[in-house]
């Protein structure tokens, strides 16, 4: 049960929030990509990836929950079924699965009723709601739900999954966008480097916020696992952020010129900036479930 405790829960945490984070990255990329100014094959290609994305965050929630209630109760295969129900309804741990379970729920309405009215709007309450959910199965829960640490840490998981997601839907949808118009490619661009700007941004803010909180009061910083954790989270999200600083300020005015080799080079370095940006998502799930410093 130590194994499951120790890396199957952040391991399943880390495919949910990777499709939790595909999700976000549709909703703020949505701006320009509307269905009218996307080829069909782009357009077919993003409306599978959002199905597949809200789809793998369900089994991934279903995969959490029972990973979560085997590191919680500690309880054998056999007895599975009724530790299931039973955190489920006692537990704190429980309530945030039921939280997520209705987000998700929502979201799979949105994604898959096509007609129905405000159904974009459906989709981004959805995934509040599960990233708050996510949120407060955190460190910040123990400062109770209704709370300023769990506001903060709301913000930091939107954030963080907005940077993400951003970078994973433009690096799959723009296999073939060399052939793609230059307005189109810049519109895309210019939104993710909006995105990803302001999401670091609330990212460093929240993430001092939570840092402080955390390890605050804590007397030997350094005798902890979750210290060093964290350590390596910031410099892989560091290593991130100046890859995307080299795509703002490079490739991009190339991109603007039309020049093949700016479109070329700005997403090489975007399926850099991804790989290492899923690497901090598996931290931070791993760091998620590790006893900060006392």
């Amino acid at each position: 049960m130590t194994l499951v405790a120790s890396w199957l829960q952040p391991l399943v945490a880390a495919v949910m929030t990777a499709a939790l984070a595909t999700a976000v990255g549709i909703a703020v990329l949505r701006p320009v990509l509307q269905a009218g100014k996307l080829s069909a094959i782009t357009a077919d290609r993003l409306d599978s990836i959002t199905r597949w994305a809200c789809s793998l965050l369900g089994i991934g929630l279903l995969g959490y929950w029972c990973a979560g209630t085997i590191a919680i109760t500690d309880t054998s295969l056999d007895d599975l079924p009724n530790s299931l129900w039973l955190v489920l309804t006692q537990s704190h741990f429980g309530t945030m699965i039921w939280l997520s379970l209705v987000a998700w729920l929502v979201l799979m309405l949105a994604t898959f009723s096509v007609a129905l009215p405000g159904r974009h709007g459906l989709f981004v309450l959805g995934l509040i709601g599960f990233s708050l959910a996510r949120a407060a199965t955190g460190h910040a829960a123990d400062q109770g739900f209704i709370s300023i640490a769990v506001a903060v840490h709301t913000a930091h998981v939107l954030a963080a999954t907005a940077w993400v997601g951003s970078v994973v839907v433009c690096v799959l949808i723009t296999a073939d966008w060399v052939r793609w118009e230059l307005t189109q490619r810049s519109a895309l661009a210019h939104r993710l480097s909006e995105v990803a700007t302001l999401a670091l941004v609330v990212v460093v803010c929240s993430g001092l916020f939570n840092v402080a909180r955390t390890l605050g009061h804590a007397s030997n910083i350094w005798a902890s696992d979750y210290v060093w954790i964290l350590l390596a989270k910031l410099f892989t999200v560091a290593i991130a952020a100046a890859l995307g600083v080299r795509n703002r300020w490079h490739w991009l005015a190339e991109l603007d010129r039309g020049q093949q080799t700016g479109a070329s080079g700005f997403r090489r370095v975007l399926l850099a900036e991804m790989v290492l940006l899923l690497v901090v998502l598996a931290i931070a799930t791993k760091l998620g479930i590790t006893m900060p410093a006392q």
